[in-house]
């Protein structure tokens, strides 16, 4: 798909259709944004088309959950919209911004984002362990782990029990730029070296 940058009211309208269907299940736009930075920096690309119900919940098997098939196809070119953002951010090794909503308060939290990143690790978790097991690339992971499971249900699975504090977590916030870049690297080496290997034994 040709890339074709996403406008502010693409990401207004993509934020307000996810905010609609919120009630059966559908992830919020910052989620979405921390799924697919983790789909991207990975082991390997996912199509987005294929993580829909995922992305969707229940309103993947709703058939009212769209008014038409040009609103559902209109919604599809807009998630891609944002995944192809992504892609040529971290393929082009710019910069790469989280997108984080504010509370009521105009407090920032990124739990969302957080939790997004880890549900897309999810989906090839084994070839994650591969960054798990490394010891100087896996401390990229600590912030964003740190954010997913902030408020986890099982106390033991926190990283702090009463919850941390505004420093620690605008600590943490201001290193996701840099962990997805890291992590994004990390995988593209062993991609590279998956794809000369392959190479080679075609070769013979």
């Amino acid at each position: 798909m040709k890339f074709k940058p996403m406008t502010e009211q693409d990401y207004q309208r993509l934020g307000e259709t996810l905010s609609r269907l919120a009630p059966q299940g559908a992830m919020s736009l910052e989620k979405l944004d921390g799924f697919f930075a983790a789909l991207h920096a990975g082991p390997e690309a996912i199509k987005p088309v294929d993580c829909l119900p995922t992305i969707l919940g229940a309103a993947f098997d709703d058939e009212a959950a769209f008014a038409s098939p040009k609103v559902l196809e209109k919604f599809v070119t807009q998630v891609m919209g944002h995944w192809l953002e992504i892609a040529r951010t971290l393929a082009n090794g710019e910069d790469f911004y989280p997108w984080l909503d504010a509370d009521e308060h105009g407090v920032v939290h990124g739990n969302d984002w957080a939790e997004g990143f880890s549900e897309g690790m999810q989906i090839l978790y084994d070839d994650w362990t591969l960054l798990f097991d490394d010891a100087e690339a896996a401390g990229a992971l600590a912030p964003i782990m740190a954010l997913a499971f902030e408020h986890h249900p099982d106390p033991e699975m926190r990283p702090f029990l009463d919850g941390a504090s505004a420093e620690q977590k605008a600590e943490w916030l201001g290193e996701i730029s840099a962990s997805v870049a890291q992590i994004y690297r990390f995988f593209a080496v062993l991609r590279q070296e998956m794809e000369d290997a392959e190479s080679e034994a075609n070769d013979d």
